[in-house]
């Protein structure tokens, strides 16, 4: 195939995105600011339409692998910019065109009104394209150029109300954060660049499958894992997502469902023929997933913030998304990744029309109370994507999580306990959201007696997204065939399942265990009954218990976040004493002290240049008479 060929499909992905920023900056922005949403939206339905047009070619087996044009070159290194659609990116980027297009629809009713609505407008685009760049890349420094974007439109959109001090703050604690998760994967790009003199994927494939020894392989798999550590908010680099809840809420719900936390986990998925030669690296990803995943959940079921409360839920299922790519559950991994998108893009509207109805920008569990009837469409739509989200039969998150589950099962030892123990506390803290927020009335809480349903640009994107995630677990088997499909049609020479998914014939997506499923049924069981007890049954139970030294405790993340805040307040006094003493005084004071010295230096040059012709014929004569000795000599 030549870049000819490519499908029209394919330059649409690119073209639509990039002619709705260009003609929304120039053009809308400056005759229409409120209009800037238009183009922008059409073309999102574009890029739907050419997601799915791809999937649909994937599907049927036409996968490919292209290099556009080169646009770098030092010597013989060249770097291509290409174009790669096959299974694992196509199903993902369907997920991302889909899911992202309706929060863009709630973001236009959303940020209705906003003195910055086309500033918003425009960045929230290019952080799609972001994203889109990053899932069809074909080579790591096209990957890495798009990823670095994904970065800074994020650290734009949290920090977007920039007049509040918080937003500032925590914009400025995920940027730097995803800078140390950022060197780490400029680090990998150089170390393979070192290494293999490409950075082409499919070429490091087959270098990597011909069983040469490469003594750099470990280190680029360390970085690559710390790279997406930092991106996906895993331990212990996660602590920046749940201050990112600062910006507008479509901000979050693309950031978390599509967009920013995904890359990392997409990462591995595209560096895992690599990261599966490193001996004991898939087994630290599973831990680290794994302990993440629980700690998460456990920290989700103690948080009032609406927003907070599925950020952290956002870490504990990214934990269950490292979990199954530690285990080599690649399709599981993308098959709930899939899934997430849906119910977690749902769950982060219904959060943002509830603070809508109390008209500030979100809201606690303190603020709410018995908005099943005044929100029917909310509740409903909160309702499906929870029920999905706590894996209940026969909702999406069912499948995607009894796949996870599943592999830690056979796996065994403590992985198979603490995934049980994520699936209840999944449904312990997404249903003591849902009754605190919609059932009953405490007298702790400020009932919202005007509390009305959102109108029908913020209500209809969050049914459809919430039906996504209810019938997502129809996705298991098309998952499992583009992943599997989307190998074929690429270059030769490329083992289909020993090298990309190290799962050689066996399927990519397990069968349901019955054992399995049913554990996972009782622990989601379990976790709502716990719920129900501590919100509706004892219902001040959720306040008696704050005030204390447990509250102190769950609030510090279990002294994790005040062991980070410790560091970097140490960091930022450092910095200070380098800027006050070092810089200010000795640093300054020695190149203002060069103005003295000068002066000084000056004036005895000067006593010694008095303009005496005979002093200076003496000195001509001296040297002229050094000069002849040396020579003569």
């Amino acid at each position: 195939m030549t870049a000819a060929q490519v499908p029209l499909a394919a330059w649409l992905l690119f073209a639509a995105p990039v002619a709705a920023i260009l003609f929304g900056f120039f053009v809308m922005r400056r005759v229409k600011p409120e209009w800037t949403h238009l183009p922008i939206l059409l073309s999102c339905a574009i890029v739907t339409g050419a997601a799915f047009w791809l999937a649909a070619d994937v599907y049927t087996g036409h996968s490919f692998d292209l290099n556009l044009f080169r646009w770098a070159a030092a010597g013989t290194f060249g770097v291509d910019f290409g174009l790669r659609v096959d299974g694992p990116g196509v199903a993902v980027l369907a997920m991302v065109a889909f899911v992202g297009s309706f929060i863009h629809l709630y973001a236009a009713g959303y940020m209705k009104g906003d003195p910055g609505f086309s500033r918003f407008f425009l960045v929230f685009h290019l952080f799609f394209l972001a994203m889109i760049g990053l899932l069809t890349a074909n080579n790591f420094v096209q990957l890495y150029l798009f990823w670095e974007l994904v970065g800074v439109c994020s650290y734009l959109l949290v920090g977007f109300w920039y007049q509040k001090e918080s937003a500032r703050s925590a914009a400025l604690k995920a940027f730097l954060t995803n800078r140390v998760g950022d060197f780490g994967l400029l680090l990998a790009v150089l170390l393979i660049v070192l290494q293999f003199k490409v950075t082409h994927f499919h070429l490091l494939y087959l270098k990597a499958a011909s069983g040469a020894p490469f003594e750099l392989l470990p280190l680029i798999g360390v970085c690559l894992v710390w790279a997406a550590c930092a991106k996906s908010a895993q331990f212990p680099l996660y602590f920046w997502l749940p201050d990112a809840m600062e910006g507008p809420t479509p901000t979050s719900a693309l950031m978390h469902a599509a967009t920013m936390v995904t890359a990392g986990v997409f990462l591995l998925v595209r560096s895992w023929p690599l990261i599966s030669l490193v001996p004991g690296l898939p087994h630290l990803i599973a831990w680290i997933g794994a302990f993440t995943a629980l700690f998460a959940a456990i920290v989700a079921g103690t948080k009032k913030d609406l927003k907070r409360i599925l950020a952290y839920s956002t870490v504990s299922h990214l934990g269950l998304m490292m979990l199954a790519l530690g285990l080599g559950q690649i399709g599981a991994a993308i098959f709930h990744l899939i899934v997430h998108g849906f119910f977690k893009a749902a769950l982060f509207l219904c959060a943002g029309n509830i603070a809508h109805a109390l008209h500030q920008p979100t809201a606690n569990v303190d603020d709410v109370g018995g908005l099943q009837k005044s929100m029917r469409l909310t509740y409903l739509s909160f309702l499906l994507a929870a029920l999905s989200l706590a894996g209940v039969f026969p909702f999406g998150g069912f499948f995607s999580k009894d796949a996870i589950l599943d592999a830690a099962w056979h796996h065994g030892g403590p992985l198979a306990l603490m995934g049980m123990l994520v699936a209840a506390g999944s449904a312990f803290y997404i249903f003591r959201m849902l009754f605190l927020v919609f059932y009953g009335a405490r007298p702790e809480q400020k009932r919202a007696p005007h509390a009305h349903e959102a109108e029908p640009i913020l209500g209809v994107p969050v049914l459809f997204l919430a039906l996504g995630a209810a019938a997502a677990g129809l996705l298991k088997d098309p998952i499992q065939r583009f992943v599997l499909c989307g190998m074929r049609g690429l270059p030769s020479g490329l083992p289909e399942l020993n090298l990309v998914l190290n799962l050689p014939g066996e399927p990519l997506l397990p069968h349901l265990n019955l054992l399995v499923a049913g554990l996972g049924t009782l622990m989601a069981v379990l976790g709502a009954l716990a719920a129900w007890r501590l919100t509706m049954s004892d219902p001040g139970f959720d306040w008696r218990w704050r005030g204390g030294a447990a509250e102190a405790v769950f609030e510090s993340d279990f002294g994790w976040k005040t062991l980070v805040d410790g560091c970097c307040s140490a960091v930022s006094r450092t910095a200070v004493f380098v800027g006050n003493s070092l810089d200010r005084r000795w640093l300054d004071g020695l190149i203002e002290g060069t103005n003295g010295f000068a002066r000084a230096a000056g004036s005895v040059i000067a006593r010694s240049a008095q303009g005496r012709v005979n002093d200076y014929l003496w000195w001509m004569l001296a040297g002229t008479a050094l000069i002849l000795g040396r020579v003569l000599r």
